[in-house]
């Protein structure tokens, strides 16, 4: 026979919880976005030495100002800092538009959490899910996440506790058997 759940919620999946999910599964620390901007740069460098035959910086940036690519090649460099910057912002745009081609959509969903597993019950699926498959715990502003891999979590929006002592005792226990789980035999937990 099952346990009984520690912690059992119900809510519906509305288009800002996936939002949600996709802009915090896509997030990536500052300073990779910042790597990523710089290969891109040094790739549009690349394009111009290659179009230009000039290898000297002050000279190409004098030939680009002179000639008729002086405007698109800021906002071609623009935007190239903007996809590296803001990949998790536009993922959370894009989200709005895959919404509604989701089978949860709308969904009236119930998570229940005990010691060993995550169980989701909803109109679409059923499923339990080993603690050891999840790969972080995230808490943002209004949602406590569990992710799974790279483009699936399960989300547990703040709204859905009773109240705040519930979602603080559980981020807690979670946390702790978390990173006891994910120790080495020889680590000691501070």
């Amino acid at each position: 026979m099952q346990d009984e759940p520690n912690y059992q919620i119900t809510f519906t999946l509305t288009r800002w919880d996936y939002a949600a999910v996709a802009r915090a599964l896509t997030r990536r620390p500052l300073h990779r976005s910042i790597v990523t901007m710089v290969l891109w740069l040094l790739s549009v460098c690349c394009l111009l030495v290659l179009f230009t035959d000039l290898y000297n910086p002050l000279i190409m940036i004098n030939a680009v100002a002179e000639s008729n690519c002086r405007l698109w090649l800021p906002a071609c460099l623009l935007v190239v800092a903007f996809f590296s910057l803001a990949t998790h912002w536009l993922a959370w745009g894009a989200s709005f538009l895959y919404y509604r081609q989701i089978a949860s959509a709308d969904a009236s969903i119930t998570i229940s959490l005990d010691d060993d597993a995550i169980r989701v019950r909803s109109e679409v699926a059923d499923s339990t899910i080993p603690w050891t498959s999840v790969k972080r715990i995230i808490w943002e502003k209004d949602y406590l996440m569990f992710p799974i891999s790279k483009r699936e979590s399960f989300i547990l929006p703040i709204r859905s506790f009773e109240n705040q002592k519930h979602l603080r005792t559980l981020f807690v226990m979670r946390k702790k058997k978390y990173r006891r789980d994910r120790s080495t035999p020889g680590d000691v937990e501070q």
